[in-house]
C-alpha cells in the first residue's frame, strides 16, 4: 500500500472513530461507571467486533449483501435492537446500584460480560459496516487482496479506533471524578441511554 494511500485511509478511520456513534457512546458509558482500567476489556471487546466487520467485508460480504439485500436489513435491525436495549438498561439503573467504592465496582463488574458487550456494539454497528462497504474499496483492491495489504488495513482501522476509545473512556473517568454525587452520574446515565437508544432508532429507520 502506497504511503499517499494510506494516509487516506488513516484519516478516514480517525474521521470514523471520533464521530459520535454506538461505540464512542459505548465507552463513555463503561468510563464513567467502572473507569479506565476495567473499561479497557470493553474497548477490546470494540476492537474484536470491529475485526469481525473487516475480515467479513474481506471475505466478500458486500458481494454478499449485494446480492441479498435482506441480510443487510437484518444486521441493521439486530444493530438496532441491541442498541436500544443497552440504552434502556442504562437509563433504567437505579441510584443504589451507582457507586464508586473499590470494593462495589470489583463486585459488579463482569469482564466476559463487558467484552461481549463491546462486540456485539460493533459487529451490529451498521455505520462502521456502511463506512466499510462504501470507503474501503476506494484505498484497496478488493479483487486482488494480498494478505500485506489486508494485515496493514486491519491494524490501521483497529489502530485507530482503539486509541479513540480509550479517549473516550479516559474521559468519561476525568467527569466522573466531578460528578461524585450519584443523581448527577444517574442522570448523566440517562442521557448516555437515551443517546443510545435514539442512535438505534436513527440506524434502524435511516
Amino acid at each position: 500500500m502506497e504511503l499517499t494511500v494510506w494516509l487516506g485511509l488513516l484519516a478516514s478511520a480517525l474521521f470514523i472513530s471520533i464521530s459520535p456513534g454506538p461505540g464512542a457512546i459505548f465507552s463513555i458509558s463503561q468510563g464513567t461507571q467502572y473507569g479506565l482500567k476495567r473499561s479497557i476489556i470493553s474497548v477490546i471487546g470494540l476492537q474484536l467486533g470491529l475485526m469481525s466487520q473487516i475480515i467479513f467485508l474481506l471475505l466478500g460480504l458486500g458481494v454478499l449483501i449485494d446480492q441479498f439485500p435482506s441480510i443487510f436489513s437484518i444486521i441493521k435491525m439486530l444493530g438496532m435492537l441491541y442498541l436500544i436495549a443497552l440504552g434502556i438498561m442504562q437509563w433504567l439503573k437505579k441510584i443504589e446500584q451507582i457507586s464508586t467504592s473499590k470494593a462495589y465496582l470489583e463486585k459488579a463488574f463482569n469482564p466476559l460480560s463487558s467484552l461481549l458487550k463491546g462486540f456485539f456494539v460493533n459487529i451490529t454497528n451498521i455505520k462502521g459496516t456502511v463506512f466499510f462497504l462504501a470507503l474501503i474499496p476506494l484505498f484497496v483492491d478488493l479483487t486482488a487482496l494480498k494478505i500485506s495489504t489486508c494485515l496493514i488495513l486491519t491494524a490501521t482501522l483497529i489502530s485507530v479506533d482503539l486509541i479513540v476509545m480509550i479517549g473516550y473512556v479516559m474521559l468519561a473517568e476525568i467527569s466522573k471524578s466531578f460528578l461524585s454525587d450519584p443523581k448527577k452520574i444517574l442522570w448523566q446515565n440517562r442521557v448516555t441511554g437515551s443517546t443510545l437508544i435514539l442512535i438505534g432508532l436513527i440506524m434502524g429507520t435511516s
